[in-house]
């Protein structure tokens, strides 16, 4: 404690007395050293004190590195001389993190590969043939290493250099079916394709993928009923982690979107890492984690979730694209990537020395990461600004093979270094996986539990998403108030005959888009969602869907019953009898039903809200043209007929139309024939079955894809 108000009072002190007080931190440091070496004696209370204080202390002071070079005692490097901007090579480490989470009771894992080659094959341009001589493409080139229990692998490499389509192989994802793979991957000693790989890893995606309008902790209590066995204390895991993660004040907090306001970036990434890591996986791999983060977050991130985790024993393999010098500080194993090859993999302490060692030395006070990114970058090469096409494209040439010359020299000077990982060596704790072991089989609860934890997550998220609950509820009502305010209460002349058909028609757009434009759109934000569950195996492609289709059903029907009642007796449709409005009602649900079904269909094939806006009139103009309101059925071409059948907005019309005007008593002179005028050729009856029809078609085509998307995903 002495110590560290002496580092303090050290902090306080003027600039122009820095000379001084350098010397004394020099000689503090030398001190705290001493306590160091004597840790057996002291408390591990009283060295975070002193290592806190050493850290204050160098706010304003900075020790030079020729003063930090004239002191031997390597324990001099486990105190904190910070510089936030910039990484002096003399510089020492940041103390050890402690650990918020308990060792880890499962295997250990060590994660090998060796001789890892993947290629894509040569492709020919528009109407070309593949030249015979073309050569695949290399996309990761011969590589080998191994990463142990308790270890935090951190991979960097440029835009190109393979380090997310190798992060994808390691983990199990295959990048793509068309690739050519060579090489070989063992856990703890055993071939990777003999076990279920899914029990031991979690794989954290480089979006945060999750249910905006779920808490924190409604997000963690799914993940454990879905994948923990039962008699397992889920409140009590959770509780757990979301001490673990620094989230309990977020608990209760929505994870938010673009309709919904929730939890920072921080707090959403640390939720993600929850969800994977609710079953305590010993393998963890993370794919660009800052991305969104700022720097202080994603500093926080790395020092507190990703470091704690590696010192509980579990194995941490995570992609960044350009750490700040803070994060660099928290790296333990560093791997080096350009060109698909391995530039360095090896403690990330010994990366500055090595590379100095073979003439390329990082200049003081530099981020590392920032002199390795622009090391291994083709953009670092100069490019002279010539105006001539020909010489300019003789330049990139030369610079492309300059550059490949320059990461083949350091790739093989890596191979034949002493720091070349040996991807052979052997962990003593990481014994063969496998067998009947609890750890090692993987729970899966039955149909029904997973149907109806899944239906009550879709409640929840219907009701507290705005679009897709009260606020289709108010649309409903205000296009009844609308319609209403135009047409009025409509007469029985002949002259109300066009009112009344085009109040028909008006219902029939408006149901067929609302419905096919709340699902298509609310839909690719569940998609990723549904992707990373079932690729975890929580739950089957056919469950998802049956309880995807039942939650809407509650909210159809209100908004049927909502829109029905104040339309129909107000605006003054048929009214021959009861059963008139019992049949629009029911078809009107009918309708919705069937149009959802069509939504789900065109919302699994597209991921992106930007293009499902885009698509959606694409789909429903033609279909409206075809419907018989514009254009009289005889007069359509041939080659669009097929369509003609497939259109809801045909059979509707003629569902609504022949309600209407059956039984209606009408005070035309000379008579009139509405029904007649319109000449349908199918009666209402078969209408309504081609209508729920084409509804099934929908759904059964929306399973399809799904099914097909969530195989090729995963």
């Amino acid at each position: 404690v002495k110590m560290s108000l002496r580092a303090s009072d050290i902090s306080s002190s003027k600039e122009q007395e820095s000379s001084i007080e350098d010397s004394k931190e020099v000689n503090e440091t030398s001190q705290l050293s001493s306590v160091h070496s004597g840790g057996e004696e002291s408390s591990e209370r009283e060295s975070s004190s002193v290592a806190e204080g050493a850290r204050n202390s160098s706010g304003d002071n900075k020790v030079s590195p020729s003063d930090m070079s004239s002191h031997s005692n390597p324990h001099t490097k486990r105190v904190q001389i910070r510089d936030s901007s910039v990484h002096d090579p003399d510089r020492p480490k940041m103390p050890a993190f402690k650990s918020s989470f308990d060792e880890t009771k499962k295997a250990k894992i060590q994660v090998s590969w060796k001789n890892i080659t993947i290629k894509a094959p040569p492709k020919g341009g528009l109407c070309k043939k593949v030249p015979e001589d073309a050569e695949p493409f290399t996309i990761l080139d011969n590589l080998s290493g191994t990463v142990k229990p308790g270890q935090s692998l951190a991979i960097i490499g440029a835009s190109g250099a393979g380090k997310t389509t190798f992060l994808n192989y390691l983990s199990g994802r295959d990048p793509s079916k068309n690739l050519d793979k060579e090489g070989t991957i063992t856990i703890n000693g055993v071939d990777r394709s003999k076990l279920d790989f899914g029990k031991y890893s979690a794989y954290v995606q480089q979006d945060d993928v999750l249910y905006q309008t779920m808490t924190v902790k409604e997000c963690l209590m799914f993940a454990a009923k879905m994948r923990l066995p039962p008699g397992t204390d889920h409140e009590e895991r959770v509780q757990t982690l979301l001490e673990s993660l620094k989230l309990e004040k977020a608990a209760d907090t929505k994870i938010g979107g673009p309709l919904v306001k929730g939890v920072s970036g921080g707090e959403r990434k640390r939720t993600s890492i929850g969800v994977e890591l609710i079953t305590d996986p010993n393998l963890i791999f993370l794919d660009e984690p800052t991305t969104g983060l700022d720097s202080f977050t994603a500093q926080d991130f790395f020092e507190n979730v990703l470091s704690a985790l590696a010192a509980s024993g579990r194995t941490i393999i995570t992609t960044i694209h350009q750490p700040n010098s803070e994060i660099y500080e928290n790296f333990d194993q560093l791997m080096l990537m350009a060109g698909g090859k391995t530039l360095y993999l090896n403690d990330a302490s010994k990366a500055v020395d090595y590379f100095a060692s073979i003439g390329e030395k990082c200049p003081e006070r530099t981020n590392p990461a920032d002199f390795f990114m622009n090391m291994m970058s083709i953009e670092a090469l100069d490019e002279p600004d010539l105006e001539d096409e020909e010489e300019l494209k003789k330049t990139r040439t030369m610079i492309e093979g300059d550059y490949k010359r320059k990461i083949g020299f350091l790739a093989d000077r890596y191979e034949s270094s002493e720091l070349r990982c040996d991807e052979d060596s052997v962990h003593p704790e990481a014994r063969a996986l496998g067998g009947d072991r609890e750890e090692d089989v993987q729970y899966t609860p039955g149909w029904g539990k997973q149907f109806w934890l899944l239906l009550m997550r879709n409640f929840k998220n219907l009701i507290r998403l705005p679009i897709a609950s009260y606020g289709k509820v108010i649309s409903y009502i205000f296009i009844s108030i609308l319609i209403l305010l135009v047409w009025g209460h409509l007469d029985n002349d002949q002259q109300s005959i066009q009112s009344r058909t085009g109040v028909l028609f008006i219902v029939s757009t408006m149901i067929i888009m609302f419905n096919v434009q709340g699902v298509i759109l609310v839909f690719p934000d569940e998609r990723p969602v549904f992707i990373r569950e079932h690729s975890g195996k929580m739950y089957s492609t056919t469950i998802y869907y049956l309880s995807k289709i039942l939650s809407e059903i509650p909210l159809l029907f209100i908004n049927a019953t909502l829109f029905s009642v104040v339309l129909y007796w107000a605006v003054g449709l048929n009214t021959d009898s009861f059963g008139r409005f019992l049949v629009f009602w029911s078809y009107t649900m009918l309708l919705m039903w069937a149009a959802m079904g069509m939504g789900f269909a065109g919302g699994v094939l597209v991921s992106d809200k930007n293009v499902a806006v885009g698509m959606i009139p694409v789909i429903i103009i033609p279909l409206m043209l075809l419907s018989g309101f514009f254009v009289d059925q005889d007069n359509i071409l041939p080659v669009l007929t097929p369509f003609e059948y497939i259109s809801l907005f045909k059979w509707s019309l003629q569902v609504y139309a022949y309600n209407e005007y059956e039984g209606l008593k009408l005070t035309c002179s000379p008579d009139c024939d509405p029904l007649g005028d319109f000449d349908f050729s199918e009666s209402k009856v078969a209408s309504i079955c081609v209508t729920a029809g084409l509804g099934l078609a929908f759904y059964i085509l929306g399973y399809i894809l799904l099914h097909v998307v969530a195989k090729v995903k995963a």
